[in-house]
């Protein structure tokens, strides 16, 4: 079989429905996720709180939830359960004792070590028919599209 151009690989691209196996691929990976933090007795939204909260710092319940685009009502009822599990505080803020401002317990940053770990495993399963170069090449790609993806878009505020 003969080199297939630009062109070519556009086409089976498009017959393929890229949208259609990115959202195929985020279901099963979505599933492998829960199903890796259950054995944890944790749940996806929270994992994304601890994991967020890690690399941002104490934010405001705003904040919060609007990076990771959970409903002010919802966020409310996770941080109850995270904050019953020892697993973050909301103090005041004490520049404006209206704002709680959400933070990681040493607990919860145990349990997100425990939490990343088995991520790694399911993620490691997820991607063994790539090479490592694949895995690296797929990585760089997937930011690209979550950066154009996530960026502000004219009035709607964030897709993600």
């Amino acid at each position: 079989m003969g080199r297939m151009t630009s062109s070519g690989i556009a086409e089976k691209a498009e017959a393929a429905g890229s949208a259609l196996l990115i959202f195929r691929l985020a279901r099963a990976t979505g599933y492998r996720l829960a199903e890796a933090l259950a054995a944890l007795d944790m749940r996806t939204h929270e994992f994304a709180v601890l994991h967020h909260l890690q690399q941002a710092g104490p934010l405001s319940q705003q904040e919060l939830g609007s990076a990771l685009r959970i409903n002010p009502s919802n966020l409310v009822g996770l941080l109850d359960a995270l904050e019953g599990d020892g697993l973050v505080v909301r103090p005041r803020d004490p520049a404006d004792r209206r704002r709680h401002v959400v933070e990681l317990t040493a607990e919860g940053r145990r349990r997100l070590v425990k939490a990343k770990r088995a991520v790694a495993t399911a993620e490691r399963d997820l991607l063994a028919p790539l090479t490592e170069v694949e895995r690296v090449q797929l990585n760089g790609v997937l930011e690209r599209l979550a950066s154009h993806t996530c960026a502000v878009t004219g009035g709607r505020g964030r897709a993600c």
